[in-house]
């Protein structure tokens, strides 16, 4: 949504500089304007959360047991695919050729999701930035 909300600035900027003469009062207006557009994509956002918040629950209301559960799912599954191929690859007699390239597949899938965008802005690409423009 932060990108309609970059989309918008340069038309309003437009408009503005050919709606009021003075420097000083286009940039009043403009960062007037910017604030506004944030704030409202804010408020957006804010009406999202607490949709999710009402139909998920927060933390306090969720059982412990539940809350442990959500946030080992993802570890779990990513040390047993880890764990097989390992496994596959010491001993390659037990595992056919098939289901050592699925496993494959699934770790740089399963990987990929962990550590991919932290390798990425550590070779100096940014995603994040990708993604907002």
């Amino acid at each position: 949504m932060l990108n309609i909300v970059s989309s918008l600035i340069p038309v309003v900027s437009k408009v503005i500089d050919k709606a009021l003469p003075d420097p000083k009062e286009q940039a009043k207006a403009k960062l007037l304007i910017t604030k506004e557009l944030q704030n409202a994509e804010f408020q957006k956002e804010k009406v999202f959360r607490d949709f999710v918040v009402a139909y998920e629950g927060s933390a306090d209301q969720i059982p412990k047991f539940i809350l442990i559960l959500r946030s080992s799912v993802r570890p779990i599954l990513t040390y047993v695919l880890a764990g097989l191929f390992i496994y596959g690859f010491l001993n390659p007699d037990k595992i056919n050729d098939g289901t050592f390239k699925m496993l494959y597949q699934l770790n740089v899938i399963s990987l990929g999701f962990w550590y991919g965008e932290r390798a990425l802005k550590n070779l100096g690409l940014n995603i994040g930035g990708l993604r907002k423009k």
